[in-house]
């Protein structure tokens, strides 16, 4: 569970949240002895963890945030937690002390020679993929978990304390694939302004008034504290000033050499740079799907945002403002939104990878996601309260190319009706990726 504290009309209320990777983590610590969550800051990975601890009888909790704590793990890995013997241990910012990755690794080792009833849960603000060899020295003996900001299944339908088990809305994904949507159902009408701001980072969501003045605090902590921590960087005035060009090109194939013409530097530091604000969780690409159909297909990945709030900050509006001040950029930001809703489920399954799809000849789906076994559900997303038959045309393509591949297409739009366009096509409502 998450608990978060708000005030509301001069009473105290406590807003119980319950984070969907909660049962996750609880099967994962049966299964092996360490789990890794990583995530954005702020993103609410201490707070879960420390309710979490409920879990368990004996617990010690140890903050690598603590300047002390780390000085003492950084003069000897491994001498905060060595001597713990049982119960659940929770390693707080773990990747502000990289060398305790190879005393973990050893005090596993030894918790299975020994038996001993030790489980280890961490928690880390940078990817674990951007430490290759330490995540590696953990192969077989920890499990990698990312929990994003809040998904709209989460704070838009949690209203009361749910059992791990229950059944939980933002099961879009699992559903696509194994039925066709109801179209019976009704959906409310998707308001981007009140949805968005809510589906965002725990404090934004939940306290935080100036959200202008927090974003900002936000990112320059990044830039200045963690992104430093990550990397020895000469140029960390360019940082922000590619956020902005990023921020302008969100949902745009990602084209290296023209960004580094922008910002003055070399194609490989800008490509180090950029990678560096992927590593702290602020964009991420998002790779493109190709087959050997005869078409030639576009290889180049697209960019997006962890948090859509987030953007439209460094766009220069807030969710209420986008769609009046950026009309021309709108669909696109809204194409983030439901970028980072798909992830955020993907997150919570074993099965399926998010792809864009592009050919040479501009035939183009917003996203594809595949599963293991090939099959796969293709999306578009469209800023508009009514759906066309030519608004399927670059689905109808995939799906007559590969039929035998092909579960649905699916236009997401701001309307209220699941709408039938042909087999396995449907307009489907924006709502239904949280309330489904």
């Amino acid at each position: 569970m998450c608990y978060i504290c708000k005030k509301q009309k001069g009473k105290d209320m406590t807003a119980i949240i319950q984070r969907h990777i909660t049962k996750l983590i609880i099967e994962d610590l049966k299964d092996i002895e360490a789990v890794f969550i990583n995530g954005p800051r702020q993103v609410g990975k201490s707070t879960f963890v420390e309710a979490f601890a409920g879990h368990y009888k004996k617990v010690t909790y140890i903050t690598f945030d603590d300047v002390t704590v780390r000085a003492a793990e950084i003069s000897s890995p491994g001498a905060t937690f060595d001597s713990i013997k049982e119960g659940l241990v929770i390693l707080d910012e773990i990747q502000l002390v990289p060398d305790s990755f190879l005393a973990l690794k050893r005090k596993i080792d030894e918790i299975r020679r020994k038996r001993e009833k030790v489980k280890f849960l961490l928690t880390g603000s940078a990817d674990i993929m951007l430490f290759p060899k330490l995540a590696e020295a953990l192969v077989g003996r920890m499990y990698v978990r990312t929990m994003y900001p809040f998904s709209a299944a989460e704070v838009l339908t949690a209203r009361v304390k749910l059992l791990p088990g229950n059944n939980l809305t933002g099961k879009f994904i699992v559903k696509m694939f194994k039925s066709r949507p109801d179209i019976s159902v009704l959906y409310p009408r998707f308001q981007f302004s009140s949805v968005v701001s809510r589906a965002t980072f725990p404090k934004l969501s939940l306290e935080v008034k100036n959200k202008a003045q927090w974003c900002q605090s936000y990112i320059s902590t990044l830039l200045e504290r963690d992104v430093k921590n990550l990397s020895d960087i000469d140029k960390i005035e360019i940082m922000p000033q590619l956020l902005s060009i990023l921020a302008g090109r969100t949902g745009c194939l990602l084209n290296e050499a023209a960004l580094a013409g922008m910002v003055k530097t070399s194609q490989p530091t800008l490509k180090r740079y950029r990678t560096l604000l992927d590593g702290v969780f602020i964009t991420f690409l998002l790779p493109p799907w190709f087959s050997n159909l005869e078409k030639r297909f576009v290889k180049s990945p697209k960019i997006y945002f962890y948090d859509t709030v987030l953007l439209c900050h460094l766009l220069g509006c807030s969710p209420g403002e986008i769609k009046a001040r950026r009309p021309d950029i709108y669909g696109f930001v809204l194409e983030n939104f439901v970028a980072t809703e798909l992830k955020k489920q993907l997150a919570l399954m074993d099965d399926g990878i998010l792809y864009h799809f592009r050919t040479s000849d501009l035939k183009e789906i917003d996203f594809i996601i595949e599963k293991r076994d090939g099959s796969l559900v293709a999306i578009e997303v469209k800023a508009a309260h009514t759906v066309t038959s030519d608004d399927f045309r670059h689905i109808r393509f995939l799906q007559n190319s590969i039929p035998e591949k092909f579960v649905r297409g699916l236009v997401l739009y701001s309307g209220d009706k699941v709408v039938e366009f042909g087999k396995n096509l449907f307009a489907v409502p924006l709502a239904a990726l949280w309330q489904m």
